[in-house]
């Protein structure tokens, strides 16, 4: 199955959005492709543009806040009680994280110049670039893993709440079995009753694609083939809400 995430808000955009660069962070770090390097650095960048941000520090620690608050009111179990343990943890760490907000290099010429030609048409290239064709080239790969993990390593805490925070988003999400006739579904929501995050899931071979609008009164579903085509006919699928 495919599972489609719709965020109802901003905040949970911005949190896959940035979830989705971690996950892209994660999986440059490990492979071992000639162009490994180009990747991590924009990777670099485009964290250095979003996860860096002092007021999204402050939203994840009350975020954090909340939910250990309200985890406690349950029921008292050793799973509910390691949670709350780890989202102080992170909530501390966060709290002492001294990551500089924006594209903040220090003393890193190197990767300065990089930004500045990352943001010409052609994007990073080292055929203009003597100095960056040398590290490439004389670098060992171990020396270049450990300075983008030292790069990395600010952001780390940051990853670590954001996980946090949409492990327990998706946590609580019961997905039902539906169908629909014409190719479009709606379901009405309570205007009082806060939503934060639709899931559509869909099974590999069926060539279909949801397109989710919403408001407070109701979301709804487009359905259409892989050539942006509204689809006319049955279709069955899996939906769920769910909300902090």
């Amino acid at each position: 199955m495919i599972n489609y995430e719709f965020p109802l808000n901003e905040k949970i955009r911005k949190f896959l959005r940035i979830e989705e660069l971690f996950q892209k962070m994660d999986m440059q770090i490990k492979t071992n492709h000639k162009f490994h390097d180009y990747t991590m650095f924009e990777i670099i960048f485009n964290l250095m543009a979003t996860a860096s941000r002092s007021d999204l520090k402050v939203e994840l620690i009350q975020e954090l806040e909340k939910q250990s608050i309200k985890i406690s009111k349950k029921r008292n179990t050793e799973a509910n009680k390691k949670i709350i343990n780890e989202i102080k943890k992170i909530k501390v760490a966060l709290e002492k994280n001294q990551l500089q907000p924006g594209y903040f290099f220090g003393d890193d010429r190197l990767i300065q110049e990089i930004k500045s030609r990352s943001d010409s048409p052609f994007g990073i290239l080292s055929t203009d670039f003597p100095a960056f064709k040398y590290w490439l080239e004389n670098e060992k790969k171990l020396f270049r893993q450990n300075y983008f993990k030292k790069r990395l390593e600010p952001f780390l805490v940051v990853k670590d709440a954001i996980n946090m925070i949409l492990m327990l988003l998706r946590k609580d999400l019961v997905l039902q079995s539906v169908k629909t006739n014409k190719g479009f579904f709606q379901i009405k929501l309570n205007p009082l009753t806060k939503s934060d995050l639709v899931t559509v899931s869909l099974s590999f071979g069926s060539k279909i694609i949801p397109d989710v609008s919403s408001n407070k009164y109701a979301i709804n579903i487009q359905f259409a083939d892989t050539k942006n085509k509204k689809i006319d006919k049955e279709i069955k699928f899996k939906f769920g809400i769910t909300a902090f």
